[in-house]
């Protein structure tokens, strides 16, 4: 579905109708126009014109153009990353296809925004990262490194009323980083309303080019992962992570530095009891 909204400028009516659809497409299939207008506060004629926007004839041929690329069950995305595997072209190929995603993230790249970024984490006094899924595996490189920095750094949890109990230790001047992909779950909108509300800033990394969350939150990054109907890469948003911390780091380089030389000392003082294994 990304395909269809991406590089678009929509007027306000279309642009309410391309976050709704991103949001709820479950339950487009049995909807009509009058709808999804009522859904969207817009008339039925602005969410006529708005299929052509998207290089479609109609409701009905958009439903049938998403039918197999959005709709799709998780075992449909493995098939798809199966079929890759076995397409003859070999380990190599397959590892090299992953450099699209790393192609369309450092074009939606926008220098000001990393810039932000970085200063918005670099001036935190604690940053808190949410990450749900696959996401998780983020959230713990991102405490990784920014710890081994000397950064204050707490993951919280990925759902319910969990996050409740770690939401009291937010604190204003704390910055809160939302790995957001797919759509916004309730846990995230709850999240961005919060930091608003506690004065912290919010860092959002995400593959969606439209969404409410790109409003809500202080500064967003793209990371593209591959259509909706693919298997999801996490190449791209490591990238993002990687390149972000390196420059967050040298902000403190001086902490930084010193923290290296730290470790390397600990490390060869009991290298004897604690080897590394790794």
């Amino acid at each position: 579905m990304e395909a269809f909204f991406t590089g678009r400028k929509f007027t306000r009516g279309h642009q309410r109708l391309a976050d709704y659809i991103s949001k709820h497409m479950d339950g487009i299939p049995f909807m009509v126009e009058e709808d999804l207008a009522q859904a969207c506060q817009v008339s039925i004629s602005t969410v006529s014109r708005f299929w052509g926007e998207i290089g479609c004839r109609n409701l009905k041929d958009f439903k049938q153009r998403v039918k197999d690329e959005v709709l799709l069950s998780p075992s449909r995305k493995l098939q798809s990353a199966f079929d890759k595997v076995g397409g003859g072209d070999g380990a190599g190929a397959n590892v090299l296809a992953t450099a699209d995603y790393l192609r369309q993230s450092a074009d939606r790249l926008e220098q000001a925004a990393f810039d932000a970024a970085v200063a918005l984490l670099g001036d935190a006094a604690t940053v808190h990262v949410y990450g749900p899924g696959s996401a998780e595996s983020l959230t713990a490189l991102v405490d990784f490194r920014l710890t081994r920095f000397g950064f204050s750094v707490r993951r919280l949890a990925r759902g319910g009323h969990e996050l409740f109990d770690q939401l009291i230790h937010v604190r204003e001047g704390d910055a809160i980083v939302v790995f957001g992909f797919v759509s916004e779950s309730p846990e995230m909108a709850v999240l961005l309303d919060f930091a608003k509300e506690r004065g912290c800033r919010t860092l959002l990394i995400t593959d969606l080019v439209v969404s409410d969350m790109l409003a809500k939150a202080d500064v967003q990054l793209y990371a593209a992962r591959g259509q909706l109907w693919e298997f999801h890469s996490m190449v791209a948003a490591v990238a993002v992570i990687e390149t972000l911390i390196v420059a967050v780091g040298k902000q403190r380089e001086e902490q930084a530095l010193h923290n290296g030389e730290e470790l390397h000392r600990l490390r060869r003082q009991y290298q004897k009891w604690l080897p590394k294994n790794v």
